[in-house]
């Protein structure tokens, strides 16, 4: 059964790869406090009449988890969506955008490492501003150097930096990162043991 979605929320557009329109890129959160995948995206383009909000747990089968129909009369709307019934470990989520003219296009897919109580990561404030701050929560000890990635969803990378498998709390200032749209993973031992996309 398809969910309704509420208005609010802020992200950025993206070309699209068919070079048909603007595709709208979302961002994808998992809120620990909340136990829930908060997904984002704004409209902003005539063309698109539907938004599917789709989700795997394997990147190869997707369900459709929630519908949004846009109304012609209206101007540009920001959606919000949170997702509940996600799945332990790795989630992908892309948005499937119909447009009038009957041509159907999909958006980036954004992973959302879903960490166990013992493996818990998260990334403070989203959007980020000055500052970005990640921290462990988990109660198990980091088997390894904090290996920490930021890229554009793209694949060009702006940071690589390394860090003591003792350091709970890791601070970045993006100065150096333009406005957008950036994946932030963090790797132990060769293996990505967290993944979020974040907006600046």
């Amino acid at each position: 059964m398809f969910k309704m979605l509420h208005v609010i929320g802020l992200v950025f557009l993206q070309i699209n790869s068919f070079g048909i329109s603007l595709l709208p890129e979302f961002s994808a959160v998992y809120n620990s406090r909340k136990k829930v995948v908060v997904i984002k995206w704004q409209h902003s383009t005539a063309d698109i009449k539907t938004y599917i909000v789709q989700q795997s747990s394997g990147n190869k089968a997707w369900a459709d988890i929630a519908l949004q129909e846009i109304d012609p009369a209206t101007g540009n709307r920001s959606f919000y969506f949170e997702d509940k019934n996600f799945e332990a470990k790795e989630n992908h989520y892309r948005l499937k955008c119909m447009y009038a003219d009957g041509k159907t296009a999909y958006s980036l897919n954004v992973v959302v490492m879903i960490a166990s109580a013992t493996n818990n990561w998260v990334i403070y404030p989203v959007p980020v501003t000055d500052l970005l701050t990640l921290e462990y929560r988990g109660s198990e000890p980091i088997q390894g150097v904090i290996n920490v990635i930021i890229q554009q969803p793209a694949g060009r990378v702006f940071l690589k930096r390394r860090y003591s498998s003792q350091s709970k709390q890791i601070k970045i200032t993006p100065d150096f990162l333009p406005k957008g749209i950036y994946d932030i993973r963090i790797l132990v031992q060769d293996e990505v043991i967290w993944d979020q996309r974040f907006v600046k």
